[in-house]
């Protein structure tokens, strides 16, 4: 009986000495609920996001008449969000 509540107490302190491993940052916003751990891939992310958008808007502005848009929206677009 003594050598389980000796490792149930070793266990216990090993578990209350891990616990700042497991901080993470927690946001509540319009887009729901979102846990960051600090690794920064919400940033990488949005760096994707971003240079998909711009891909996108290129072809589309250079490529209007392939698909059938008239006007300069997607141009104009393009050149004020990505350069």
């Amino acid at each position: 009986m003594r050598k389980i509540l000796v490792v149930t107490a070793a266990l216990g302190s090993l578990m209350i000495l891990d616990v700042p491993s497991f901080a993470q940052g927690i946001r509540i916003g319009p887009g729901g609920v979102e846990v960051d751990d600090g690794r920064g891939y919400r940033e990488e992310r949005d760096d994707r996001r971003y240079r998909r958008m711009c891909r996108e808007l290129r072809d589309r502005c250079e490529n209007k008449d392939m698909y059938g848009e008239e006007g300069q929206g997607n141009c104009r677009r393009y050149r004020r969000m990505c350069g």
